[in-house]
């Protein structure tokens, strides 16, 4: 049967967002956000489709240089889309100033909600102790740029940590499996999360 329209999530990030390390399936938090939203019944699942653009070692910038491709060569005849971002990962590990971050972050999202609607999900703690103030520091300070730009952001960052996410690392960066069915299962409780995977 032909449908006039198919709802499209686009999840960018860098390899936290990809998955690695998630030895179990589905595999990573996106993989397990999308089959729990379907039980829920948010959306049929197929036709709904998932894009998992996680992508290693990209820092924000690396995302902000590839989104719009990567979503125009994905594009056909009634796409719905929605983006959601995850990223800041490798710019804390590598050192980065959690402002000068963010202010790379509001330009981003600026572009992107101008093509379809976004969520932005704060990247999740890490095991590395400055590096996790860094993200920590950059989660509190994107809450404010989102809700200056009205974005959507979904900041588990203190949940997590006070849930022993950290335990749940394979590498310091990556989370196994039971890491990343918490995360999931935590997005879903944000009503952000909620709105942006509802199909009306």
């Amino acid at each position: 049967m032909r449908r006039d329209h198919t709802d499209t999530w686009f999840f960018f990030g860098d390899s936290v967002t990809l998955g690695v390390n998630d030895s179990a399936v589905p595999g990573g938090w996106v993989s397990r956000l999308a089959i729990k939203g379907a039980a829920r019944g948010y959306y049929e699942y197929p036709p709904a489709t998932f894009y998992n653009l996680g992508a290693r070692r990209q820092k924000l910038a690396d995302v902000a240089a590839r989104f719009e491709a990567e979503y125009t060569a994905r594009l056909m005849p009634g796409i719905r889309p929605r983006f959601a971002f995850c990223t800041g990962t490798v710019d804390a590990l590598q050192g980065a100033d959690p402002q000068s971050t963010v202010e790379s972050l509001a330009s981003l999202l600026a572009r992107a909600r101008d093509i379809a609607p976004i969520l932005f999900i704060c990247p999740p703690p890490l095991a590395d102790e400055q590096a996790s103030v860094r993200l920590g520091s950059y989660a509190t300070l994107a809450q404010e740029v989102c809700r200056k730009l009205k974005v959507p952001c979904a900041n588990l960052f203190s949940e997590l940590m006070a849930s022993g996410f950290v335990g749940m690392l394979t590498d310091g960066i990556h989370p196994g499996p039971e890491g990343n069915d918490l995360f999931a299962s935590l997005l879903m409780n944000k009503p952000e999360t909620v709105t942006f995977l509802s199909v009306k």
